[in-house]
């Protein structure tokens, strides 16, 4: 009856201690965090109706992207890297939220020990004497989270694997845009390799004329050795073009987790035309289409939950134990010495140096960090869409002007052919057009493939949801081989 009233007491003593803490307020998560920056009701060069952009490589109609995007999205190292550091995050989480169970733990044993006792009668010296004792036993301990700090911490383990899931599609992302952006540099530069072969035997044409009508006595020499450096000159570039169609194939290799020069599929002879340009949507709709936005959200509720958390590590801890077990000097006497405890504890800092004072502080900081940090991720996410739009605008007035550019030269040329082929001029308007045409040839080619460049960063820009649907190559190889 005696002990029973000490564990009334003791169970009021803690009762009354609760209820003394409780009136210390606790921080309430997302009450303290800034609301998003204002957004602009529409984009300035954007369209509010039409398709919106998903996987937006299979717009372009070539077979070779696509099958490639698939490879990379299941073979690149970079994007296994992620895979990886998310099956850390998500082994974190599950180690916060093992906070919410009682720890278990067995524990059995034995000791002997040896003393020396008087012998009687005494001053006839002394007797050793050993004892051994056996026993077994398990204990069991749990935290009362009555402030909340455990659910603190599982949340934001949680908004932590959130997190680094966003950072893994936003590689995803990344990685798609790259592909697409060396895989149309590797079409440009072979229809730039094929163009130099054209300009070279046009350029041979021009010469074998020249020497002809030098042979007869109707050019100069220096007509000769003009239009020889020209043609050597776009010989000259025919094995840099090449040197590029090889870093490009290996840069593909690369992506695709293989050694440089295994070689890929083969690619169209041209560039393909554009499609029409994507709804862009609502600026609002960026916050949810964007992975990098949304890892920059989760991560300022973990600094927030965070918050929670160190503020409820200065409240009195209540934790619960209890054990059972075996004790005795034989085996033989083990199961019948029962043993079993229970008690309750109460902790509480008097005295830390303001240690988790600044904690608080430290994580409030923090939060304030990540606040600024995903206000600074949208409004960069806001500006590459504009950025895009603005640029693939533009570059399409630029295409249009060099094609009109290229046809002007083409007639410039074809005068100035006739002019000095009938004795009205020289050689040199016939070397200054064709030098000119021949530019703004090249130049033409490289500018439609900007155009493309363009366009996948408008695509990249917008976002999408394609990335909710990867999964882990493990996974995708085990349903591969059950479909098999």
């Amino acid at each position: 009856m005696k002990r029973y009233s000490s564990v009334t007491t003791f169970l009021s003593l803690i009762v009354c201690t609760v209820i003394w803490t409780t009136a210390c307020a606790l921080h309430r998560t997302g009450t303290d965090v800034p609301e998003t920056p204002q957004l602009p009701a529409a984009y300035k060069g954007g369209t509010l109706t039409g398709s919106v952009v998903e996987q937006w490589w299979k717009d372009f109609h070539d077979p070779g992207l696509t099958d490639l995007m698939k490879t990379v999205l299941s073979q690149n190292l970079d994007l296994r890297r992620s895979w990886a550091r998310l099956e850390q995050a998500r082994i974190l989480a599950r180690q916060a939220g093992s906070a919410w169970w009682p720890q278990i733990t067995a524990e059995g044993g034995t000791s002997r020990t040896r003393t020396n006792i008087s012998a009687l009668p005494p001053g006839t010296g002394t007797v050793p004497k050993r004892t051994t004792a056996y026993h077994i036993g398990v204990a069991a301990s749990y935290e009362i989270d009555l402030w909340g700090r455990i659910a603190s911490l599982d949340r934001a383990a949680l908004q932590d694997m959130q997190a680094s899931r966003m950072d893994l599609e936003a590689i995803a992302m990344s990685l798609t845009g790259q592909v697409a952006e060396t895989w149309f540099s590797l079409i440009e530069q072979k229809e730039q390799l094929n163009l130099a072969r054209t300009q070279l035997d046009t350029n041979q044409t021009y010469l074998e004329l020249v020497e002809f009508r030098f042979g007869q006595g109707l050019a100069s020499s220096v007509d000769v050795f003009q239009q020889r450096q020209q043609t050597a000159s776009v010989r000259a570039r025919i094995p840099l073009i090449e040197s590029r169609i090889g870093i490009l194939m290996h840069e593909l290799d690369l992506l695709t987790g293989e050694y440089p020069g295994q070689g890929i599929a083969p690619v169209p002879a041209s560039l393909p035309p554009l499609w029409p340009q994507p709804a862009t949507g609502i600026p609002a709709a960026l916050l949810s289409r964007r992975p990098d936005v949304q890892a920059a959200q989760f991560r300022v509720k973990a600094a927030d939950e965070r918050v929670g958390t160190a503020m409820a590590d200065r409240f009195p801890a209540l934790r619960l134990s209890a054990s059972t077990g075996y004790s005795a000097d034989s085996l033989s006497d083990l199961v019948d010495n029962w043993l079993w405890s229970i008690a309750g504890s109460v902790t509480a800092t008097v005295w830390d140096g303001h240690r988790k004072n600044l904690e608080v502080e430290r994580t409030r900081s923090v939060l304030d960090e990540q606040v600024t940090l995903y206000r600074s991720v949208v409004l960069t996410a806001l500006k590459e869409v504009e950025d895009a739009l603005i640029r693939e605008e533009k570059q399409r007035l630029y295409v249009e002007k060099l094609a009109i550019q290229v046809a002007l030269a083409e007639a410039t040329l074809d005068e100035s052919r006739q002019r000095y082929l009938n004795g009205l001029s020289d050689y040199l308007p016939v070397l200054v057009a064709l030098q000119s045409l021949q530019q703004t040839e090249s130049t033409l080619l490289s500018a439609k493939k900007q155009l493309i460049s363009f366009r996948i960063q408008l695509c990249r820009a917008l976002g999408g949801t394609w990335t909710s649907k990867l999964e882990t190559p493990e996974r995708r190889n085990r349903q591969s081989g059950d479909e098999a």
